[in-house]
């Protein structure tokens, strides 16, 4: 997202009126791949089938579904789709809608709207496509973010709303969706996996084996990306400098942090904060 958008977010209305798109998309089972932000569906009409993390879902009329970052996936089939697409960078979501989307994940489904619903969504849609059309003004950025999040808070909002929701979380989810609210809360001075273990009374191994089988990577890869996602948001909306933000991220040794966020996302903290304001 960082090189696709300097601005963290893409939104467009998609109208794929074509059968032959099903067919054509099979070849694309290949390109099977992760990205670093969400994705949020909106689909108005059509049917299109997602594959993620290996599990197949379908999407039919009047339904949303998201895809979290680092999951990975791809477009199985797609007909006479009409919908709006939304990718946004995880440091842009907010907070209590990224914790849901977490505590849900092993239940990940498609979810149906009703017809009112619908309607908020589209003139949220609607309100979001013409403020990123609009030519900057110094609170575009501000207004832009707000109204992703109000299209977010909406399928968030369904979702929380899902009868199924308490009954279908594993123990591992559990497990993963506390080590996942601890971190939130103590990234900046707790950096050590065997910490997080001790701290909700579970073994290292047992920690990582959950967190890993929920998410597909252990406890350590889920440290540094939270160090990483406060430190973008630093360098999105503050002007403090490197060193200065490795400070308040708890880092004494700054070019240790500068070397683990050029290793974490493959560029420089100055080259994306460059990136962000072009």
């Amino acid at each position: 997202m960082d090189v696709q958008s300097p601005l963290g977010i893409e939104f467009s209305y998609m109208e794929l009126m074509d059968d032959y798109v099903e067919i054509r998309m099979e070849s694309r089972k290949s390109e099977i791949h992760r990205d670093d932000y969400y994705i949020f569906l909106f689909l108005e009409t059509g049917n299109a089938v997602f594959t993620v993390d290996f599990r197949e879902t379908g999407c039919e009329d009047g339904t949303v579904f998201y895809i979290r970052p680092g999951q990975v996936h791809f477009i199985s089939s797609i007909r006479d789709v009409k919908g709006w697409f939304l990718a946004i960078d995880a440091m842009l979501v907010e907070n209590d809608y990224k914790n849901l989307f977490e505590w849900i994940f092993p239940t990940q489904k498609p979810i149906r709207l009703n017809r009112d619903v619908m309607t908020r969504m589209n003139k949220t849609a609607y309100l979001l496509d013409s403020a990123m059309q609009t030519p900057s003004t110094v609170f575009s950025n501000a207004i832009i973010s707000s109204l992703a999040n109000v299209f977010i808070g909406i399928i968030a909002e369904q979702y929380s709303k899902d009868e199924n929701l308490e009954r279908n979380k594993s123990r591992s989810a559990l497990i993963t969706y506390q080590f996942k609210k601890m971190l939130s809360e103590n990234f900046k001075t707790i950096k050590s996996p065997s910490e997080y273990a001790k701290r909700l009374n579970y073994s290292l191994s047992h920690l990582n084996k959950s967190v890993k089988s929920v998410t597909g990577f252990p406890v350590s890869y889920w440290i540094h990306q939270q160090v990483i996602l406060e430190a973008k948001r630093l360098l999105y909306y503050t002007n403090l400098d490197v060193k200065e933000i490795a400070f308040v991220l708890g880092y004494e040794d700054h070019t240790y942090f500068s070397r683990l966020f050029s290793k974490t996302i493959g560029m420089s903290a100055i080259a994306l904060r460059l990136k962000f304001h072009e």
